[in-house]
């Protein structure tokens, strides 16, 4: 009875052991498959460089359109530089009824730049700055025209953003999950097929997330120089800083660990108030549609191997701390047919 116990124990330990190991899915050579090795040779520079590699720098391009209404009231002798559509002789109409006048322009190019915080895959957090450069066309409708003295103008954006990732990689798995969970009841030679094909999807490399953001921000708007000297009509000038509020849906495709593209399609409001002194002041309520293509750079939690003679290109270890081979753009723990 002493030895069956004895021998009992010493298979529970083999087990456990062997669990382990697997658990940390250990290779040959060193070479690991999950990052879970410490990363530093202190426990605060291991805890540091993990929340490291949790921020992402941010640069992305494109163009956006908008819509840009206002709404100019009659009032007590008030008038305004409104003018009929193509006509010449400029100077203050005055409104015998509220006029709703309209602008719409193509913005080229549109710069973001930003830093986002990673938390647990499920959430993010972020903050950036935009940039535009354009000329505001003029406000039109019912026959009536409203230009800007200075339509050039560059704006600068300050954001807040918070995220939510509906969709990745490990997503993609818990679904895989339970798509082929149902056939844990299935005859024998189904069932084994079904795990063989479960397994070979479960291993394959899955790059694309798909995110949803809301931000929140404020704008700045610079006016450019005089194109056409009007003397009646408005200009930048007077515009104050105003919020801004938008909603995006983000695609990224990741090259790597630490590099991914995306393209961003976001909708914006913001509004401004000209309080120019030489007429009554106007709100302006506009409408951005924008679409946006970058790049995302997560900065490495892995310090590059620079030990002479070492030429594995895969994260390995040395004196139980973690290097990786590869530059951050390519796959670190790459599988057949992705070292090319």
């Amino acid at each position: 009875m002493h030895r069956r116990g004895i021998f009992l124990l010493g298979t529970l330990f083999f087990l456990a052991s062997v669990t382990t190991s697997f658990g940390q899915d250990e290779d040959i050579f060193g070479i690991t498959r999950k990052a879970r090795n410490p990363k530093s040779d202190s426990r605060f520079g291991n805890i540091f460089r993990n929340v490291q590699e949790q921020f992402s720098f941010q640069l992305s391009t494109g163009a956006a359109y908008y819509t840009l209404k206002s709404e100019f009231y009659k009032g007590d002798g008030q008038v305004y530089p409104i003018t009929q559509y193509q006509n010449q002789d400029y100077g203050y109409f005055p409104l015998t009824d509220t006029l709703t006048l309209t602008s719409r322009q193509l913005l080229l190019p549109t710069v973001e730049a930003g830093l986002r915080l990673n938390l647990f895959n499920i959430l993010t957090l972020g903050g950036g700055y935009g940039w535009e450069n354009s000329r505001q066309a003029p406000f039109e409708g019912g026959g009536y025209q409203f230009s800007l003295q200075r339509s050039a103008y560059k704006a600068s954006n300050y954001y807040a953003s918070a995220g939510l990732v509906l969709y990745d990689a490990s997503r993609r798995r818990f679904l895989l999950k339970m798509k082929y969970k149902k056939f844990d009841g299935a005859n024998p030679e189904l069932k084994m097929r079904m795990k063989r094909e479960f397994e070979q999807r479960i291993r394959q490399n899955y790059p694309w997330t798909i995110s949803v953001e809301a931000e929140v921000g404020k704008v700045n708007v610079n006016q450019g120089e005089p194109l056409v000297p009007k003397v009646y009509q408005a200009d930048l000038a007077a515009l104050e800083d105003q919020f801004t509020y938008a909603a995006a849906l983000r695609i990224g495709y990741e090259l790597s660990e630490y590099a991914s593209v995306f393209a961003k399609g976001k909708y914006m409001q913001r509004s401004f108030v000209n309080n120019s002194p030489d007429f009554a002041a106007f709100p302006m309520d506009q409408e951005v549609y924008s679409v946006q293509v970058g790049l995302a750079m997560k900065i490495p939690g892995t310090k590059r191997c620079k030990i002479t003679g070492c030429g594995v290109v895969m994260k390995h270890n040395h004196n139980g701390v973690e290097y990786r081979g590869s530059s951050i753009f390519t796959l670190q723990n790459r599988k057949i047919g992705q070292w090319y």
